[in-house]
């Protein structure tokens, strides 16, 4: 398998490491992250809810200065999780990719934030999931 076919079907973290640019940056990560919403496009998937699951990864900005074991000077796993939770209560949504667009939107208003891959998986829809990767 080639590295390219290979990579679009790995983990986002190993995808943001094999297309990082050549300045070091640090990431923060979000992996299996599993709640239930209602989505999709198709009658069937209206009125009820369905298992999403979310691998995100956040390039961010090396820390100058000592962190100081502050939790106001980093991006928080907080802030990701709360994309997450902020966007499914806006509405009910057709498209994961509309989802995935809000969730990285609202990531990369923090300053830190540089780059974000965002996956989001259906788990519901058939023998496997299916989902949608975007980068921004």
């Amino acid at each position: 398998m080639s590295t390219e076919i290979h990579l679009a079907f790995a983990h986002p973290e190993e995808r943001a490491e094999a297309t990082s640019p050549v300045d070091p940056r640090d990431r923060i990560s979000l992996h299996d992250y599993l709640v239930d919403a209602e989505i999709g496009a198709f009658q069937t998937e209206r009125g009820h809810t369905q298992r999403l699951l979310f691998n995100v990864v956040v390039e961010v900005r090396p820390q100058t200065g000592p962190v100081d074991d502050d939790v106001d000077r980093i991006l928080s796993y907080d802030r990701i999780t709360e994309a997450i939770s902020d966007e499914l209560a806006v509405g009910r949504l057709n498209l994961l990719e509309t989802l995935a667009e809000h969730v990285a939107e609202r990531i990369l208003t923090a300053p830190q934030a540089m780059r974000a891959f965002v996956r989001v998986e259906k788990l519901d829809r058939g023998p496997g999931a299916l989902g949608v990767e975007i980068v921004r």
